[in-house]
């Protein structure tokens, strides 16, 4: 018998684990008891022919709006201030506060109309007049206002703004407000708030440019606003928001009753399952709003895209999107888990969503999810902002092996490079792997560029005309996608609009190792934006619950808007740490010259050359700028570039003596050549010259081209007095290879010739004001180069420093090499690693490293 009831009770569990086995993994969200008491609320009998019927049901079965039990809204009524200051009061998360006033006040018994000690009132408001009061949102004027008479525009716009922690806008940045043609009508005192309600699109004007400051707001035309307002202040609430779509539901019987799981991929790609049960032991569900129609879950189907807000460990309200379908056509610009973003033909960006219901063909042939790549061609059938069928456009492969020349095309971001003598092997963030001859020409960019020039974090697409050649014959640089415009710092404020952007206050940008204030307010567009808490992924949704932290932003330039696409969101005290650096890949850590760790996450900016680089770059450099949370993990670190450009000879001498092929220095006067960055004393030291080689003369006030045949001809120059060779140069700068026949000597690519002959001066004092300087090209104009990151090397203590003083160069009498070769200014590009001999803001050498 004991046997027979052990068996019993593990045939049990194992039923019961097969029942449960679906939420293994997930997160689980129970609905709510009043369920159904929210579901009759939202069921208004006067509300179908009002324009906001779907806001009046949504802020009714969030709470923010109360019925009154008869199943009437009155939408077309106006709205009385002391209404309008109970629903804002609720969207602040204060309903309880107002409760606890009006006892007070009341003392637990409805009293009569009257006033209070300032203004006029109904009894059952005197609670939330007197929490308006003590939380700020009247002004000591507003105080002694009738508040049974109507609201205005602009009082609500006022007392929202307030009420859900709006950065005020002040001075020149308050635009909106006076592009209206009756401006003139705003209260002055009212004018930041109502700007920054506008701004952030919970408010707007009229069609015909006016915004009616002092019109009275309908009931109805209140309800879009708060809803509005409550995608910025649900946090305040105690609500979480998530989206995602159901992937399917399951229905078991408990207890019985029955219960439903819905099964959901949220867009973290998260699994979640929100549960409902009507059964003899619990009865709980939640509200829902799907095509305008308000239900409970059962309304819920495989395949909705939804909306969720839940509460602890409580979902309250779902809503689905809107079911309409449409057809968008384009090519798409970026792809992310669960999301893409397409570009139409006339410049327009969308986000689309997908889910394993999404249908994918290529040529109409059936094809996988992930072969859903940057720069196809799709048409997308859209039903809200969820893409039902993507159907790529996709040239047929021959059966030859061969096709037309971009049939077959590749793109990415560049993830990893490697050299190897002349092959460059390039892996993309798809996890291809390409290779390409170094000399081989990039199209696209600025200036001429090889596929030796590219760099990890930019994009490219590959155009091959064999069908399984893993060696491109085209390369294309999008130079000007997701172009990295800056990095910056702020302290979050909150997030506009529809379109969302996220509000920053005492806004500070990143420059050579320093945080220099940039403005009191900003905004970025987050369209796409990953976004991490202290290194966890968050949805975009959620920034707004972290008003006050501490926000990282990377700003890219997407198609002429700044726009953040990576915000690391911290809440320690912040430190900063400038040095040698080793990075474990295993561990994912850095350990800094003092042995101290910083952990680095997908959340951490690592930019490098100005571009934004993975975090296996880290195991190649020695040196950092690293920004971290105290005991936590890096939110920013930038790559200082210490490496020497390898293969070049810099050398400085007077001219002793010239051959038909070449020439001396160092015989009669000290030479000196750079050795681990620093000017070192050389004995004399022979270059051949050659018709290639660039020659300069910057001895005077303008620069001179010097032809070959004139330098050669200096040594047919005689002192008549002396009969000794007559240099017509003197001091020189050469930049200069191994020569390929003679490991003993040097070619030289380039000579800036420095002073003419018989320069009355030592040698050594010509350079002893002389730096070696790394830095990142940033922007060109005419001659002078903009730099980042900029180092000069300390030879007291071997390393290199930043120079936070130094921004720019003159390069009008420099010369510039980069590949072995002599190039103008205009060939530069920014990104561009410079490694350069300067004579303060003058340079002289300036060689681009590869």
């Amino acid at each position: 018998m004991r046997r027979l009831n052990i068996s019993f009770i593990a045939i049990l569990l194992f039923i019961v684990t097969l029942n449960f086995s679906f939420v293994s993994g997930s997160t689980m969200y129970n609905g709510v008891n009043n369920a159904t008491a929210t579901f009759e609320n939202m069921s208004y009998s006067d509300i179908y022919s009002s324009f906001a019927k779907g806001d009046i049901m949504r802020m009714t079965a969030l709470a923010v709006i109360r019925g009154n039990g008869n199943g009437l809204y009155y939408p077309a009524n106006n709205l009385k201030r002391e209404e309008a200051l109970a629903m804002i009061l609720r969207l602040m998360g204060k309903e309880k506060d107002v409760q606890v006033a009006q006892n007070s006040a009341s003392g637990g018994v409805p009293g009569v109309a009257g006033t209070t000690s300032s203004g006029t009132v109904d009894s059952w408001a005197q609670g939330v007049i007197t929490v308006a009061k003590n939380t700020g949102l009247l002004s000591k004027q507003e105080q002694s206002l009738d508040f049974t008479k109507n609201a205005t525009r602009q009082e609500i716009a006022n007392w929202i703004a307030k009420g859900i922690n709006l950065t005020p806008v002040y001075g020149k940045d308050a635009q909106y407000v006076y592009s209206y043609k009756d401006s003139s009508l705003f209260d002055a005192d009212k004018l930041p708030y109502i700007e920054a309600a506008i701004e952030s699109k919970i408010m707007s004007g009229y069609s015909n440019g006016y915004f009616g400051p002092n019109d009275y707001i309908t009931r109805e035309q209140m309800a879009a606003v708060l809803s509005r307002a409550f995608n910025v202040s649900y946090a305040m609430m105690g609500y979480t928001k998530d989206m995602g779509y159901v992937e399917s539901v399951q229905k078991d019987s408990v207890n019985g009753g029955m219960r439903y799981t819905y099964e959901i991929k949220n867009d973290s790609g998260q699994d979640i399952a929100l549960v409902s049960e009507n059964s003899q032991s619990a009865n709980y569900d939640f509200a829902v709003l799907k095509n305008g129609v308000a239900g409970l879950s059962s309304i819920i189907t495989s395949g909705d895209r939804i909306t969720y807000y839940t509460n602890g460990s409580n979902v309250v309200f779902a809503e689905t999107e809107s079911t309409s379908s449409s057809v968008l056509s384009g090519t798409i610009d970026a792809v992310w888990q669960g999301s893409f973003r397409l570009i139409d033909d006339s410049g327009n960006s969308y986000i689309i969503y997908y889910n394993n219901n999404t249908q994918l063909t290529m040529n109409s042939v059936d094809a996988s999810i992930s072969d859903l790549k940057y720069g196809e061609t799709v048409k997308v059938t859209v039903s809200g902002s969820t893409a039902t069928r993507i159907d790529v456009a996709y040239t047929d492969l021959s059966g030859n092996g061969q096709v037309n020349l971009g049939d077959r095309q590749d793109s990415g971001k560049i993830t990893d490079i490697e050299t190897n003598n002349s092959q460059v092997s390039i892996t993309l963030d798809n996890g291809n792997t390409y290779t390409a001859n170094v000399d081989m020409p990039v199209e696209g960019g600025s200036g001429s560029l090889s596929v030796g020039d590219l760099k990890v974090g930019e994009y490219i697409k590959l155009y091959f005309s064999s069908i399984s050649s893993n060696t491109p014959d085209e390369v294309f640089l999008e130079g000007d996608y997701n172009k990295a415009v800056a990095v910056i710092r702020g302290t979050i404020s909150g997030v506009s609009g529809f379109n969302p952007k996220i509000q920053l206050k005492d806004v500070q940008i990143y420059r050579q190792g320093q945080w220099n204030t940039s403005s009191d307010y900003s905004m970025y567009s987050i369209d796409g934006a990953s976004v991490y808490l202290n290194g966890l992924k968050i949805p975009v949704s959620d920034i707004s619950k972290y008003k006050g932290y501490d926000a990282y932003i990377m700003v890219e330039d997407h198609y002429g808007t700044d726009t953040a696409t990576l915000v690391s969101i911290q809440n320690g005290f912040n430190m900063s740490y400038v040095g040698n650096i080793s990075y474990d890949g295993n561990t994912l850590t850095v350990t800094l010259s003092d042995n101290r760790q910083v952990s680095v996450n997908d959340g951490t900016i690592i930019l490098d050359d100005g571009l934004l680089v993975p975090k296996d770059q880290l195991s190649k450099v020695s040196q950092a700028y690293i920004s971290f949370a105290r005991g936590g993990g890096a939110n920013f670190i930038s790559i200082l570039d210490t490496n020497a450009p390898s293969g070049y000879y810099y050398a400085f001498g007077e001219i002793d003596k010239v051959t038909s092929d070449s020439f001396t220095i160092g015989n009669t006067n000290d030479a000196y050549a750079i050795n681990e960055n620093e000017w070192e004393k050389i004995d004399d030291k022979t270059f051949y010259v050659g018709d290639k080689t660039y020659i300069i003369d910057n001895s005077g006030n303008t620069p001179i081209i010097v032809n070959y045949n004139d330098f050669i001809n200096q040594k047919y120059g005689q002192n008549a007095d002396s009969n000794i060779d007559l240099m017509k140069y003197g001091y020189v700068y050469i930049i200069a290879q191994k020569d390929k026949y003679d490991d003993n000597a040097y070619d030289a690519i380039a000579i800036n010739i420095y002073t003419g002959y018989n320069f009355d001066i030592k040698s050594y004092d010509l350079i002893s004001t002389d730096r070696v300087t790394k830095a990142v090209l940033s922007s060109i104009n005419g001659n002078v180069l903009t730099l980042d990151n900029v180092m000069d090397w300390n030879g007291l203590n071997n390393n290199w420093e930043l120079n936070t003083s130094l921004d720019s160069i003159d390069v009008t009498k420099a010369v510039i090499v980069k590949n072995n070769k002599v190039i103008s200014v205009n060939d530069l590009k920014s990104g561009d690693s410079l490694y350069i001999v300067r004579d303060g803001a003058s340079g002289i050498i300036v060689t681009v490293q590869q």
